[in-house]
């Protein structure tokens, strides 16, 4: 019997899990340019900073989520890229 995850249940497929490592990358490096590029109180730089951490850190552990578990698939956003297409996300 396949066990369950916090992150994913049965019916869930690669390409779901891809998208949503994905999107978790793209969005964490526009938070990373647009906090270096504006102007914003240091402490709460360093917040959302912390979430783009958090958000890089999920998008990293969904390979472990794949039906042939990939710990390294999704370690940055050129390589989850690599992936989708291999998957025909962006088709």
């Amino acid at each position: 019997m396949q066990k369950r995850t916090k992150k994913r249940n049965k019916l869930t497929t690669n390409s779901e899990i891809t998208e949503l490592a994905y999107a978790l990358h793209v969005s964490a490096n526009r938070l990373r340019l647009t906090i270096s590029q504006i102007n914003i109180p240091a402490a709460y730089r360093l917040q959302i900073a912390r979430h783009v951490q958090w958000m890089i850190g999920q998008a990293k552990s969904l390979g472990e989520e794949l039906n042939a578990p990939q710990p390294n698939a999704f370690l940055t956003k050129d390589s989850t890229e690599k992936i989708a297409e291999h998957l025909g996300l962006f088709d």
